[in-house]
């Protein structure tokens, strides 16, 4: 599955830039362990007045660099 053929498929009901409790649903995690993600820099983010927010382009490198790493193994 190349770049943009993910982006069409992947999470095409969220916008291009999600919350952090966006995120955690769509990756089936809680805020904690999302906070945790942008803590560690496995998610980069930016800062928009007082918010943290995720493009959406973000979230699905992370989802397909872990199956990656998945498959590795």
């Amino acid at each position: 599955m190349t770049d943009y053929e993910a982006y069409d498929k992947i999470f095409s009901k969220y916008p291009d830039v999600v919350s952090i409790k966006d995120v955690s649903k769509m990756l089936g995690l809680g805020i904690r362990n999302t906070y945790q993600l942008v803590a560690d820099g496995k998610l980069h983010s930016l800062n928009c007045c007082k918010k943290i927010m995720i493009t959406k382009v973000e979230v699905i490198n992370y989802v397909l660099q872990c199956a990656q790493q998945r498959d590795d193994k």
